[in-house]
């Protein structure tokens, strides 16, 4: 029977799908409402100000960077900014977030997002790309919202709460500090969850290390069971040529791996061999730098540190730029003969023959005032002097956020 001999037939059929329309429309479109309430986000953009030199940033339309030396309110989502030598940067994000981008480093913003409707219950978001560089991160801790932070890098991705955290970036290894507050750290399958005061490390195609102190060593090949090469150039120079050449190798000496420094051929002018590494690392972001080493002497000619005060048996010196750029060192001296009288001991002191001597530096962040260090250059190991004969172990640089 087809239906147009059946009106009432027909009539249900189209009944029954106008209320199931309805019914669908009824579920369908608050729930559609719901969703985009919950869903819909807005895009903000980052202020960005050029703290030292010149600063780039590449906007996503753009084809080439700009170049920017004052501040920038407008940076769109998906900008990368590059810091190059002489430049730093800072970032302050719509929630009020941070971060300071330190030389050659760079960053890209790729979500700068939260809820459009205060009805959502979504977090506001930032994930950054740290592709090489330092950078520290300040998030910020909002009663009002949730905050999902991210960020990436070649080696691993992380999850940052309120609080301080330093990452550094380069072509062998990803390093996260957190000076304050709590991160999720994953790579290559593995987590590991950081407190205040710990760090991680992870290496190319490897888990992440950890937790590990936030204090790390500077120094590479401190501790010498690796050959000089690793870390450490050898040199010697002296003035009469046709006096006996110095020389710096590696020893065993009890349970210890030493560097020997030897001259000896009565020499009656100035010789100077040591060791050289170095160490390129900015530090205008750490609270602590110090510096222990083992000494330990055995014979020296020339009394004292010399007339200069520049010639022991063991030195070490550390060279750095300060916070203004200025090239500026710190030594320390070791000796155990006594100076001729009016000779005088500037940053040395006495120390006893054929003892290992343990050396700890003061803190040189707090005590070069002014002039301390922003950028480590170099850690040199040295003896000076006519005849000298020495040794060190356990050289270290610790620094600390």
């Amino acid at each position: 029977m087809s239906l147009k001999k059946n009106p009432e037939r027909l009539a249900w059929i189209i009944l029954s799908i106008a209320f199931a329309s309805f019914c669908f429309l009824a579920v369908s479109i608050p729930l559609g409402i719901r969703w985009y309430i919950i869903n819909a986000t807005q895009v903000h953009k980052t202020s960005l100000a050029a703290v030292r030199g010149t600063v780039q940033v590449q906007e996503p339309e753009a084809r080439v960077p700009s170049a920017l030396t004052g501040t920038k309110d407008d940076v769109p989502e998906g900008s990368t900014i590059r810091t190059d030598a002489t430049s730093q940067a800072f970032v302050e994000f719509f929630e009020d977030s941070t971060l300071h981008l330190y030389n050659e480093t760079q960053v890209t913003i790729l979500k700068t997002q939260s809820p459009r409707f205060g009805l959502s219950s979504k977090p506001d978001t930032i994930v950054l790309e740290v592709t090489e560089g330092r950078v520290r991160i300040g998030v910020a801790l909002s009663m009002e919202s949730r905050l999902d932070f991210q960020v990436q890098s070649p080696y691993a991705a992380v999850e940052l709460e309120d609080g301080s955290y330093s990452v550094e970036v380069s072509s062998e290894e990803f390093q996260l500090t957190v000076r304050d507050g709590r991160a999720k750290i994953i790579a290559m399958g593995k987590m590991v969850e950081l407190g205040r005061g710990e760090r991680t490390t992870v290496e190319t195609g490897r888990e992440p290390l950890g937790p590990l102190p936030a204090e790390r060593d500077l120094i590479v090949n401190g501790d010498f069971k690796e050959p000089l090469t690793k870390g450490w150039r050898a040199y010697h120079s002296q003035v009469d040529d046709r006096e006996v050449s110095g020389k710096a190798e590696i020893l065993i000496v009890g349970d210890r791996q030493v560097v020997r420094f030897w001259r000896m051929g009565k020499a009656a002018n100035h010789g100077e061999t040591g060791i050289v590494q170095v160490i390129d690392k900015d530090v205008r972001d750490f609270t602590s730098l110090e510096l222990y080493i083992s000494v330990r002497l055995l014979d020296q000619s020339l009394s004292g540190a010399g007339y200069l005060s520049s010639e022991f048996p063991i030195i070490v010196r550390v060279d750095y730029k300060d916070p203004y750029g200025n090239d500026q060192f710190w030594t320390r001296g070791f000796y155990f003969k006594d100076p001729i009288e009016n000779w005088p001991i500037l940053n040395g002191e006495k120390i006893p023959r054929f003892v290992w001597y343990p050396y700890e530096s003061a803190n040189l962040m707090e005590k070069l005032g002014d002039v301390k260090p922003a950028f480590i250059t170099s850690v040199r190991i040295y003896a000076s002097g006519w005849d000298y004969q020495s040794m060190v172990s356990e050289v270290q640089l610790l620094a600390k956020e």
